[in-house]
């Protein structure tokens, strides 16, 4: 990734206007945090700074846009793109998508390339359904727990994902991703 070929924000800005209109708050402040972002992956190779992580949330009702600007934004920035819907998220072992999966998302996206999906975004729908339930008896396995293991992901880990297939088994090769440098945005109504 190469720091001259990202665009500056007032660049972003303005390809982002040839797509979307109207939310010009939103594409501003997209603009120069995913500018920020790569800037920081950029720069990792310089040993005496160290810029913090920083992902991004996005609220606002259905239908005003949130998938629309992110899938715009990858394309700009020709980077791989998974797009996940937290309420089909569980906790590991249980019947839906464990968290590795929007990982996986990813690497399918970036045909596999490894590097190339560390390098890219991935856009977590419905974030506002992961809200721990009230006093329930039954065992809660989209709450709680996903909040958890999304959190891991979040901050940046390694993550063991198996390649060309989305779910863990004996035959499928595993490759480890390391979430420091892929950019998490959230979206949800709330």
């Amino acid at each position: 990734l190469d720091l001259k070929k990202i665009p500056a924000p007032h660049k972003i800005k303005a390809t982002l206007d040839e797509y979307v209109i109207g939310q010009e708050y939103a594409k501003k402040v997209m603009s120069v945090a995913v500018y920020n972002h790569y800037k920081r992956v950029a720069t990792d190779t310089m040993d005496e700074i160290a810029i913090e992580k920083s992902n991004m949330l996005m609220i606002g009702p259905t239908g005003c846009g949130k998938t629309y600007l992110v899938k715009t934004l990858a394309r700009l920035l020709d980077v791989p793109l998974a797009i996940a819907d937290a309420t089909s998220l569980t906790e590991a072992g249980y019947i839906g998508d464990d968290i590795e999966s929007v990982i996986s998302k990813l690497l399918a996206a970036a045909d596999n390339d490894v590097e190339k999906a560390e390098h890219g975004i991935v856009f977590i729908d419905e974030i506002d359904k992961l809200a721990k339930k009230k006093n329930t008896n039954q065992r809660d396995v989209s709450g709680e727990a996903v909040q958890q293991g999304l959190l891991k992901l979040l901050e940046g880990s390694e993550v063991e994902v198996p390649v060309g297939a989305n779910s863990k088994n004996a035959m499928v090769p595993m490759v480890t991703v390391n979430t420091r440098n892929i950019l998490f945005i959230c979206g949800g109504a709330f």
